[in-house]
């Protein structure tokens, strides 16, 4: 099936599903949906995260930023421990691997985007090849680097990493 084609569910705030769109449909910016955000970290407890790439096809809101490792929309049918599985494998290439859950909440992002997401972290080497679709480049930083990142140049940074890095930097720096 295209992936376009696959229905994924809409929310409410609290994550309880309203209605399901198929993926082609949804408006980013107006409908809410559950977004699975999964953060890698290298066994030299190193971050890898995207930056993200333009699309014609189902176009990003973030295209040219730099964001969580992999991020997905959750399908209809799917659990979220389901979709962060999925997106490492197809984006990373990663199989056999068991992300950790962080946590999972509904928020405005700093751009006003509303988003319902959850957050997964998961514990491996920085793949050598990933899709060229779902990410433009994979850049591997330590912590100092990132929090250096961070402070000097925020705006490279999607609103919903800045959002996942206030809420779980802690949980991840003690993976």
């Amino acid at each position: 099936m295209k992936h376009a084609l696959h229905l994924v569910d809409l929310v409410d705030k609290s994550g309880a599903v309203v209605e399901a769109k198929k993926r082609q449909d949804i408006q980013k910016r107006t409908d809410l949906y559950h977004t699975v955000f999964t953060v890698l970290i290298t066994p030299q407890k190193q971050i890898v995260l995207s930056k993200i790439p333009n699309r014609t096809d189902l176009p990003n809101l973030y295209a040219g930023l730099v964001g969580c490792t992999v991020a997905t929309i959750r399908r209809h049918g799917e659990t979220a421990d389901e979709a962060s599985i999925r997106s490492l494998q197809n984006e990373l290439g990663l199989e056999d691997v068991s992300p950790k859950k962080l946590g999972e909440s509904f928020r405005v992002l700093t751009d006003g985007n509303p988003v319902y997401m959850s957050v997964y972290c998961v514990v491996h080497t920085a793949p050598g090849d990933f899709s060229r679709t779902d990410i433009e480049s994979l850049q591997v930083l330590t912590f100092k680097e990132l929090t250096n990142a961070l402070k000097k140049h925020p705006s490279a940074f999607t609103p919903s990493f800045l959002a996942v890095w206030q809420e779980y930097n802690t949980d991840l720096l003690q993976v």
